[in-house]
């Protein structure tokens, strides 16, 4: 297999939460989605911070095992302010070691404009262990940037047409 860049192997599309998201639901969207962590974006939807698991079970361990407390606390309160970031355009390999140095199971691709940042794709883990994994190129030819997806207007549709 040819060396890989990130964004032959990174997902487009990054699952958020609120500042305001309590504590326990965005618990419940890492575990229902099977996420490892979340984009904690603030009212204008400027990207402020990650809540993993991570700092989910140390929230835990700050509070003892008083639920009341968990209860009270938001996405903001116990996340991490600092994004772990890569360019799309260097060696999966070399983000790998970045997220191994970071101690961090994903790392993100964030668009900066205007003062803003939003986050616009992942790598995660299990895309390294998947491209590893591979037994030929068309095993992984539904990753990255590359990768077919839906249109945006068809995902604009599937989320709002119900609300």
């Amino acid at each position: 297999m040819t060396t890989k860049l990130v964004r032959d192997l990174m997902h487009i599309g990054v699952a958020t939460c609120q500042v305001d998201t309590p504590l326990v639901e965005a618990v419940r969207t890492l575990l229902r989605e099977n996420l490892e962590s979340l984009i904690v974006l603030d009212g204008n939807s400027h990207a402020v911070g990650m809540f993993s698991r991570r700092e989910a079970v140390a929230a835990f361990g700050r509070s003892g095992v008083d639920t009341q407390d968990l209860e009270v606390l938001t996405a903001a309160d116990v996340m991490r302010p600092d994004i772990p970031e890569v360019p799309p355009d260097i060696p999966a390999t070399a983000a790998a070691q970045i997220m191994l140095d970071r101690g961090v199971r994903e790392i993100y691709l964030l668009h900066h404009g205007s003062g803003f940042s939003w986050p616009a794709a992942v790598l995660r883990f299990e895309d390294v262990l998947r491209y590893m994994a591979a037994e030929s190129e068309s095993e992984v030819e539904d990753m990255g940037a590359g990768a077919p997806r839906q249109s945006p207007i068809d995902a604009f549709m599937e989320r709002y047409s119900n609300a």
